[in-house]
């Protein structure tokens, strides 16, 4: 329709003179006259000039404009003034403001993020992000106490997050190819030309580049073939290692960990859990080496707490284990008294052992199963169960 109209800016003025009767503010104004008549018909600066006017009672439509000095737009004020500006802004407003252009991002980027917590989910056709910097609408915090720990974690994720997608899932909402749509809460926003784990990875890489901020927690967890190899050059641009309490990778590809334990300041990291779902590929016949890479790590070295979680059916190489003097394994499920039991008579063995947990997701029947311990292994070490992180858990201690 604009091109009909370009030539009948008599018509433009009356549309927005229409627009400025209902008195809303006036960049929504300027959204309900480009959905009328394209998002090209006539520059925000120009609508807002005709509208400012209109409420103000000047309808003189025929007013010359050419007398005018040449308003400013942002990008032409000096750095001082957009950096006061940009003062003014909560961390939410600086991630969108960021978004408008490059320079804009470089000015907000040379401010420090403020994020505690950082949680992302890579899928095919969706990515969730959440950055957590502590300020949370209290009628939206979960119920504290009402479910299994993970299910009260997933429960937060899920209200506070926000989602990139390259689909829509509702059918009032309809997406061009190459589109991206963001929803966090109740608001919706399409993005042309955009790839949602593209976005999701710069906000992640932004919240990121704080040097002097060590984060209290971050959880990565890929599902996605495709897009997550784009992750590792995100991190690799880095200027230093991430400085981070406590971190989780969730693993469907059984090599995303090798991909983000390098750039994990060791110096910071108090917990470190690596859950290897693998739902795409299966325990495999190089999972002995993977896991031996992951506990010869630094970031796994130097943690007080390093866990294991395996969702695979396929008997633990516990061997991998041995040398390491403290650690958490965790089983999705109990594959019998049996199995628990020859993890345990092993470890035993160890010279270097001091304390080592061994838990279960499911229901645990481990009974009159201390007698089979090796008399040896009762002497210098004690077995005693726990209820841990939702896991039936066995403590195996060593005897000082």
């Amino acid at each position: 329709m604009s091109h009909i109209l370009q030539n009948s800016p008599h018509i433009f003025r009356s549309l927005i003179l229409y627009e400025a009767l209902d008195q809303i503010p006036v960049f929504r104004a300027y959204q309900n006259f480009s959905r009328k008549v394209g998002q090209d018909s006539m520059s925000y600066q120009d609508f807002e000039f005709w509208y400012m006017r209109f409420l103000r009672g000047e309808y003189d439509m025929d007013y010359d404009r050419s007398q005018d000095p040449k308003p400013r737009s942002l990008m032409q004020m000096p750095l001082e003034i957009i950096e006061q500006i940009t003062d003014e802004l909560d961390i939410r407003q600086r991630m969108v403001f960021r978004k408008v252009c490059r320079k804009l991002r470089t000015i907000i980027d040379m401010k420090p993020s403020t994020f505690q917590k950082i949680r992302v989910i890579f899928e095919s056709e969706k990515t969730r992000l959440w950055l957590d910097d502590r300020t949370r609408v209290r009628h939206m915090l979960p119920l504290v106490g009402y479910g299994r720990l993970q299910e009260r974690k997933d429960q937060e994720f899920d209200i506070h997050s926000v989602t990139f997608m390259s689909k829509s899932d509702r059918s009032y909402i309809e997406l061009e190819d190459g589109d991206c749509l963001l929803r966090g809460g109740c608001w919706n926003k399409i993005v042309s030309n955009a790839k949602h784990w593209e976005m999701a990875m710069n906000d992640v890489a932004f919240a990121l580049k704080n040097p002097k901020q060590v984060l209290e927690e971050l959880v990565i967890e890929n599902k996605s073939f495709d897009n997550f190899e784009e992750f590792e050059p995100k991190l690799r641009a880095l200027t230093q290692k991430i400085r981070v309490k406590k971190l989780k990778i969730v693993t469907n590809y059984s090599n995303e960990e090798t991909m983000i334990l390098p750039y994990i300041d060791p110096e910071t990291i108090e917990r470190v859990e690596v859950e290897m779902v693998d739902s795409k590929v299966g325990m495999q016949v190089g999972e002995e080496k993977r896991i031996r890479t992951i506990v010869e790590s630094d970031q796994w070295k130097r943690a007080e707490t390093p866990i294991l979680y395996c969702h695979s059916k396929t008997v633990f190489p516990i061997v991998t284990l041995m040398d390491c003097p403290k650690f958490t394994l965790r089983f999705h499920q109990y594959n019998g008294v049996n199995e628990f039991l020859n993890i345990v008579e092993e470890l035993i063995t160890s010279p270097v052992l001091q304390c080592a947990k061994i838990g279960f997701a499911t229901g645990v029947s481990v009974r009159d199963w201390t007698h089979r311990i090796p008399e040896n292994g009762r002497e210098f070490f004690e077995i005693t169960p726990r209820r841990e992180d939702d896991f039936s858990t066995f403590v195996i201690t060593r005897i000082q």
